[in-house]
């Protein structure tokens, strides 16, 4: 990540948090607001930084909401895929197609992505590379502990090993990479919606029993496009899951404009955090039932503007969570493939009218929403 083009470095130039207020009040996250390498530029705001290009002012940062594939360096993704042979699907443009600087007409064009993502790593030693490069990356964003979330099971056919042995080799080789960086670290097992999402869950379950319930896993998340539907069973058994193994709940929704997907959230599949949720600003008796059961939303910014989630013309809803008080803590999301890291999406949010005394909170808000256990 470019810190250097981060507004990060409107901060630490000197302006004060009501100076920003005063520059943002009434406006949009639009796209200039975003466009980070043209507005320092154009400023010449690079000033200001330590040595090590670090934002010193937030000492401490958590990440409630960061995938796997989405969080790995573009030049590590290069190395591996030059190592394992692997060709890019036809008319697949690396820089223009694995990257997302822009927003997309849709959130399936914004998932162009994980058609390399989902390719590597076929060695074992690259998954131990790639976990490596995650966590350097999370450690250069002050980022002391991490939820990160994949579906794991593409590793079973990658690596020609069974869902087990895929879930083993994950923990092993994230729990390296978090200790040689300082990290604490859990895993949530993320579902993908559609007609096996029921047999995906099941078999990750089952795989979890297999490693005798192992305090890494700390979660389970169901995630994909919000207009694919999944089988009726499905949230009986994420709720059967949370009762029996005391994982903690996550379910992507509201990012897709559909208010009714973070009611189902919470009410048939027992969510303990919304993912995205940004269509909950739509609907005060939403916000009210997400305040009064203490619903924490992970907001990640960058990603809602580059999603479409929230349009380049609107104001993200985070002020309206926090004026129904409902419980938010900013997330990156996929930071490799947004070129940014949590520090920016922290700045994005203080571009929407929060200071940096509130950046300053997100590390005790986000330890208290954390299904990591005893975080110092």
């Amino acid at each position: 990540m470019n810190i250097q083009y981060s507004y990060i470095n409107v901060i630490l130039k000197g302006i004060e948090a009501n100076q920003i207020l005063e520059r943002t009040e009434g406006r949009a996250l639009d796209q200039w607001q975003l466009d980070l390498p043209g507005m320092l530029s154009n400023t010449g705001l690079t000033e200001g930084l330590d040595d090590n290009r670090e934002f010193t002012d937030v000492p401490h940062r958590g990440e409630l909401h960061v995938h796997l594939n989405g969080a790995i360096p573009a030049p590590t993704i290069r190395e591996i895929l030059a190592d394992e042979a692997i060709a890019l699907p036809t008319g697949f443009e690396f820089e223009r197609d694995l990257l997302r600087t822009a927003p997309c007409p849709s959130l399936a064009e914004y998932l162009t992505p994980w058609q390399v993502l989902r390719l590597f790593p076929r060695k074992r030693e690259n998954l131990d590379r790639l976990a490596f490069s995650i966590f350097a990356g999370l450690a250069d964003n002050n980022v002391r502990f991490v939820e990160l979330r994949s579906s794991v099971l593409y590793l079973t056919t990658l690596q020609k090993c069974s869902a087990t042995e895929a879930l083993e080799r994950l923990i092993e080789s994230t729990g390296k990479a978090a200790q040689s960086h300082g990290i604490r670290r859990g895993l949530i097992l993320t579902v993908t919606r559609g007609d096996y999402s029921a047999v995906s869950l099941s078999t990750l379950l089952q795989a979890y029993q297999d490693l005798g319930n192992p305090k890494d896993v700390i979660g389970l998340d169901l995630a994909g496009d919000e207009e694919i539907g999944y089988p009726t069973e499905l949230p009986r058994l994420f709720r059967e899951a949370k009762d029996r193994f005391g994982l903690g709940m996550t379910i992507h929704a509201g990012e897709t404009g559909r208010t009714e997907n973070v009611w189902s959230a919470v009410e048939l599949f027992g969510a303990d955090r919304i993912g995205h949720g940004t269509a909950a600003g739509k609907d005060p008796k939403l916000l009210e039932m997400l305040s009064s059961n203490g619903i924490c939303i992970e907001v990640c910014p960058i990603s809602n503007w580059l999603t479409g989630a929230v349009p380049p013309n609107e104001a993200h809803p985070l002020q309206q969570f926090r004026q129904y008080g409902v419980p938010f803590v900013v997330c990156s999301d996929n930071p490799a493939i947004h070129q940014r890291g949590l520090a920016d999406d922290q700045a994005a949010a203080m571009a929407e009218g929060l200071s940096i005394a509130d950046m300053r909170q997100q590390y005790e808000i986000a330890k208290r929403y954390s299904f990591i256990e005893e975080i110092d």
